[in-house]
């Protein structure tokens, strides 16, 4: 209830900044194509964003995803001057996921916080797409692998039909799946999950793997976009989608989210950002404003949490006390 509860809200507050920022900017906000342009930005921090809701079910997080995206960006580019477009896209997501195999087995198999493992990979990841690459740029990419996210798909973007796809499937396997049970088992409670006889470790590993498969998906969308792979093309974009899906509903310590929450958060998020730009503010007013959102969405987690646990206890049934004998 606590999570549709905060779906409403933010549902409101999307109404309310779309309605400000048209009346502010009818010719600018009010258009179809800035609606397009940010649609085209939402639905990559939506696939981002995604990724990094299953590492915070099971109880963590996940800071690498920026870099992740640049390394598969820089990695799918070249196989794909290579190979091909197709063989390129499939390079780039495969060194997304199997960043999110190294960090799954770092915090699963050997127990490191999520933090100081995803740091240290987040660090080696920007260091190995800079030394791939020299330092610069991949360009000349075939042209056809604008229809991974430059073009469009019909009547809509292709950036967005991706999003969907990625989203209808992450839906399917969270809730009609017994990997999703899981997931959210683990992130309620890691300790009854290994009594209960879950795949605790298997669990872990698989959601960090998803999380750098979808940021490599990601990278590859921008790529797409830019026409080129670079090593940074994915900055900023890790605390930005920590604080969309926390924004959304999905608790830090894990057990609690859904996806239609995570889509409201890449929304409210994408909203700000682009009557930011319209507006003309400053891009250090703009990261300012930027860890504001994301310190007030932490907040709002922890009130979150402390109202379910409030919650819980009131709902135990009442004990009386036994009679001494």
């Amino acid at each position: 209830m606590g999570t549709h509860r905060t779906e409403v809200r933010i549902l409101l507050v999307v109404l309310v900044l779309i309605l400000l920022f048209s009346l502010l900017y009818p010719e600018n906000f009010a258009s179809l194509r800035n609606a397009e342009n940010m649609s085209r930005h939402a639905a990559v921090l939506f696939v981002v964003a995604l990724g990094q809701m299953f590492a915070l079910l099971v109880g963590g997080f996940d800071i690498s995803v920026g870099a992740t995206m640049g390394l598969a960006s820089t990695i799918g580019a070249i196989v794909m001057l290579n190979a091909g477009t197709v063989a390129g896209i499939i390079a780039g997501v495969a060194a997304g996921a199997a960043v999110g195999v190294v960090n799954g087995v770092l915090i699963g198999v050997f127990r490191v916080s999520p933090f100081v493992a995803t740091l240290g990979t987040m660090t080696l990841v920007g260091g190995l797409a800079d030394f791939i690459t020299g330092g610069k740029s991949v360009s000349g990419l075939p042209e056809d692998f604008g229809w991974f996210g430059r073009f469009d798909w019909g009547p809509i973007p292709s950036t967005v039909g991706i999003a969907l796809v990625v989203g209808i499937v992450g839906w399917v396997l969270l809730n009609r799946t017994r990997t999703g049970l899981n997931i959210y088992a683990i992130g309620g409670s890691r300790g009854t999950s290994i009594l209960a006889g879950l795949p605790v470790v298997r669990t872990e590993v698989l959601a960090y793997t998803l999380c750098g498969a979808l940021a490599g998906v990601a990278g590859m969308m921008l790529a797409s976009r830019v026409i080129i792979g670079q090593a940074a093309l994915g900055s900023g974009y890790e605390l930005v989608a920590i604080a969309t899906a926390v924004i959304g509903g999905v608790a830090i310590g894990g057990g609690t989210g859904r996806i239609l929450g995570v889509v409201f958060g890449v929304l409210l998020l994408s909203i700000i950002t682009t009557g930011m730009n319209i507006a003309r503010l400053s891009e250090f007013v703009q990261q300012m404003l930027t860890g504001a959102v994301l310190i007030v969405a932490v907040l709002v987690d922890q009130f979150r949490g402390r109202g379910i646990a409030r919650a819980k206890r009131l709902a135990k049934p009442f004990r009386r006390p036994a009679r001494p004998n």
